[in-house]
């Protein structure tokens, strides 16, 4: 069963503690206001893959990062295509790396969806929930908004692990074609230099201060 992708990144530690690969799946329908992967939410965007292709690129991941702890997911939404993920999951976990999972659905909501569960048994830690930009925040780690939690499923990681109370980070790369990608916590100012998206909001409210600011035109005589 094929994964529609938006992206890959072979290793990071700014997706999940320790160093990992992370899988960006395509597609999300929840459109949270203010995502910072709106690209990302079309399920007619991205590249479908093989869980073959997928597989290789992390076995070449692992052969070029011995310490690679695990996989990523994130989106997009995982648990729209949880049934391909779930099946490459399980092969991830049996080949000795852990599995970190970011979904909008809260755990009580994937509990009701049938085709979930599956996916969920594979993961070791889940952050759920919508982001809410109301409950923006940058002081939790890996969690964007207050209202999302981190379920501990397994005990692959602990809440007492000193890396969930080091500070978010983010980390800015250039691809062979010369393409900016920045990776892990979407800090503002990171976002104002790099997401043409937030550089236009960012404009449009501007502008819109400044029209709040203009003294209003007096009436003729």
């Amino acid at each position: 069963m094929d994964v529609r992708v938006g992206s890959v990144i072979d290793a990071t530690e700014a997706e999940g503690p320790g160093l990992r690969f992370v899988l960006w799946v395509q597609g999300c329908s929840l459109a949270c206001p203010d995502c910072c992967n709106p690209h990302m939410w079309s399920a007619r965007g991205g590249e479908s893959w093989s869980q073959e292709q997928i597989w290789e690129r992390l076995e070449r991941a692992r052969a070029r990062h011995p310490e690679l702890e695990g996989l990523t997911l994130v989106g997009g939404e995982p648990f729209e295509q949880a049934p391909a993920l779930a099946a490459f999951c399980a092969r991830v976990r049996a080949a000795g790396l852990n599995v970190m999972a970011f979904s909008g659905y809260t755990l009580a909501e994937l509990a009701e969806r049938p085709d979930a569960g599956a996916l969920l048994a594979e993961v070791d830690l889940l952050v759920d929930g919508r982001y809410q930009r109301e409950e923006h925040t940058s002081e939790r780690r890996f969690v964007g908004s207050t209202n999302q939690v981190m379920h501990f499923l397994t005990d692959a990681f602990s809440p007492e692990d000193p890396r969930f109370q080091e500070p978010n980070h983010a980390e800015i790369r250039m691809n062979h074609l010369g393409e900016v990608q920045v990776v892990g916590f979407p800090f503002e100012k990171v976002r104002a230099a790099f997401d043409p998206a937030y550089q236009a909001k960012l404009r449009q409210e501007e502008k819109r201060q400044q029209g709040k600011r203009l003294p209003a035109a007096e009436g003729s005589s």
